[in-house]
Formats: C-alpha cells, sequence, structure tokens
C-alpha cells in the first residue's frame, strides 16, 4: 500500500508538500526531504520590512512598544517592546520569534499570522536591529 506524506512549507512558498511514496520505495523519502529543505531554506529570509507595517500597526504596537508607532499597551500588560527582540537577537532567535509568531497568543485570541506575515514582521525586527548599530 502506498503511503502518503505531507510536509508543510513556510515563507513565500507557504503550502504543504504531498507525495504518494511506493511500500518498497526507500530513497525517495530522502529525496523527498532534500526538496523540502530546500524549499524552506530559500523562503526564510524573504520577508519586507515595509510590508509588516500595517500588520505591526494594527495587531503589534497595541501591546508592543514600536519605534514610530507609539508606546504599546503601557506596564501592566508587559509586553516587551519589538525593540528589546532586535536588541538581543541571541535569546530572541530568528527561529525563537518564528515559533512564538506561528501561535496566537494573548490578547490576539484565534488571529493567526500567515507565514508571509511572519517573515515580514522578522525582517521588521531585522531592520530595527541594523538601524541601532
Amino acid at each position: 500500500m502506498a503511503r502518503r506524506i505531507i510536509i508543510p512549507i513556510y515563507g513565500q512558498l507557504e503550502g504543504t508538500l504531498a507525495v504518494m511514496l511506493a511500500p518498497s520505495s526507500k530513497v525517495v523519502p530522502i529525496f523527498v526531504i532534500a526538496i523540502a529543505l530546500a524549499f524552506a531554506g530559500s523562503a526564510s529570509a524573504a520577508g519586507d520590512a515595509n510590508q509588516a507595517k500595517g500588520i505591526i500597526a494594527e495587531h503589534c504596537a497595541d501591546c508592543h512598544a514600536v519605534p514610530g508607532y507609539g508606546e504599546g499597551g503601557g506596564p501592566a500588560l508587559e509586553a516587551p517592546p519589538l525593540q528589546v527582540f532586535a536588541d538581543d537577537p541571541t535569546t530572541y532567535s530568528e527561529d525563537r520569534l518564528r515559533t512564538s509568531l506561528r501561535q496566537p497568543h494573548w490578547p490576539m485570541g484565534q488571529f493567526r499570522l500567515s507565514a508571509r506575515d511572519i517573515d515580514n514582521i522578522l525582517a521588521f525586527i531585522a531592520e530595527l536591529r541594523h538601524n541601532t548599530k
């Protein structure tokens, strides 16, 4: 019986890759993994900081202080300013931020960012990092 493998792809090429494998296939799974990694790697750094500005203004700046967008929701929320993420890439690595942004957090409710939005927000944070050096 053939097996179906579903591989999620994040970034510009967001979607899934579905492959049917024959039961005796041993080489094909390695090939499929290599293709998935190639797609994921090529899309990971493709964000556009300018495209992030709308989503940041609408969904982030109410709680997080963002340069050019106000002071955030105040001390009661204790949401770190985006500049903190930019200034400490060791603690807030791209992988850590990407993982966090994939999950909705209070008060976002069930709002979910697309992989493209996440790439753009990460590009915005990277731009903050470069602007402070």
